[in-house]
């Protein structure tokens, strides 16, 4: 009896292993992002390549451009519609996949950097800002460590990075935007490490947000319930970009 209940519970543990890891990988899955996202229309362009998407206004483009870096395991499609939204406004926008969805090692990382730097050295004349959501966050502002002196912006969304290394000396404006309701990356844990950024940070809180509705994604173990709807938060963030990209941030400490 107690060797069949031991074989019971094991499988039991094995089942739910299971079905707890395939419900995460459901929940990095990209949900609800509208068709149009992801496809070129008379005012943007999309094109699709290997290490990432691509959408440029097709007349009169602005002189800042965005690189964005998605959440790890995250699919990057989810991002699409606001990366369509701010190429609307003018702005050149590369959404890079990260290796593997993660860039969990050195050479991943190392292929990531390089793909950055190639978007920069093809456009030189424009003024590259580098966001990142979660763990592209993370990247972005590891990137701008690694690299000082070549971005014109760098924006961290839902993550508590920089942890690692100090980037309180960076002359480029550095802004971050949080949900109030993010339960993977909490305010408190973002300003615990804000002696690692430069002084005059911005901080932009979104009222009610959590963390999956940085993108277009199901769910995340762990966060917290969204008070406002996706797109009131999507909206927010474009905002918060728009404003960086015009060459200024949040309020500084607020």
């Amino acid at each position: 009896m107690r060797r069949n209940l031991k074989t019971i519970l094991r499988w039991t543990w094995i089942l739910a292993g299971f079905a707890l890891t395939a419900w995460m990988i459901a929940g990095f899955q990209a949900s609800g992002v509208p068709d149009e996202s992801t496809k070129g229309d008379g005012r943007v362009a999309v094109t699709a390549a290997s290490d990432g998407i691509e959408f440029r206004i097709r007349a009169n483009p602005r002189s800042s451009g965005l690189i964005f870096l998605p959440g790890g395991m995250v699919d990057p499609t989810a991002y699409a519609p606001l990366m369509k939204r701010i190429a609307a406004a003018g702005h050149p926008v590369h959404l890079l996949y990260l290796p593997w969805r993660c860039a969990c090692t050195e050479s991943q990382v190392g292929d990531l950097f390089r793909n950055i730097q190639s978007v920069m050295a093809a456009e030189p004349a424009t003024n590259w800002a580098l966001a990142g959501h979660s763990r592209g966050g993370m990247l972005a502002s590891r990137f701008e460590h690694q690299n000082g002196g070549r971005l014109a912006g760098l924006v961290l969304i839902g993550t508590t990075h920089p942890r690692d290394f100090s980037l309180a000396g960076r002359s480029i404006p550095v802004v971050k935007i949080y949900g109030t309701n993010d339960g993977i990356a909490s305010y408190s844990g973002m300003r615990r490490n804000q002696h690692l950024l430069p002084a005059n940070t911005g901080w932009i809180g979104i009222e009610g947000g959590n963390h999956v509705q940085f993108g277009y994604y199901r769910h995340q173990l762990g966060d917290g319930a969204a008070s406002i709807s996706r797109e009131d938060q999507q909206l927010a963030v474009e905002r918060a970009l728009l404003r960086v990209l015009a060459g200024t941030g949040g309020d500084p400490g607020h």
